[in-house]
């Protein structure tokens, strides 16, 4: 079999819209938990309500096992990037100030995901 050409390769791209927020913290803190604290059940429910009605695809803090300034990422679902924006000034970090909240789009082109679920136990696995 032949290599494929970059346009065939290129063709197989999935091609499909999703919306990146980054929040980023206003103040960035050494230990954010103290600042974002009091308003993490106001975000939570949120990301449930976003999850819920189909919006939110993934989302995570901006973290490793190094460091985290309270900042994070949410891909989502929506008709535009206009709605993405209206969306994403509902988060309560972002209207309470502490997080400023910017819409990019990001296309899934390509990747391998394998989703593991242990029914008995109520687990899963992303990896």
């Amino acid at each position: 079999m032949s290599p494929k050409s970059p346009a065939e390769l290129l063709g197989q791209l999935r091609r499909q819209q999703f919306y990146m927020i980054t929040m980023q913290m206003i103040e960035p803190a050494e230990d954010p938990r103290p600042v974002i604290g009091p308003h993490l059940e106001a975000h939570l429910d949120w990301l449930i309500e976003q999850e819920r009605n189909g919006t939110l695809f993934l989302s995570g803090a901006a973290a490793d096992e190094t460091e985290w300034d309270g900042s994070g990422v949410a891909i989502i679902r929506a008709e535009s990037r206009a709605a993405a924006e209206a969306i994403a000034v509902t988060e309560p970090f972002h209207k309470l100030g502490l997080r400023k909240n910017t819409v990019r789009g990001w296309q899934l082109n390509e990747g391998n995901v394998t989703l593991r679920f242990k029914l008995f136990d109520n687990t899963f696995e992303i990896a």
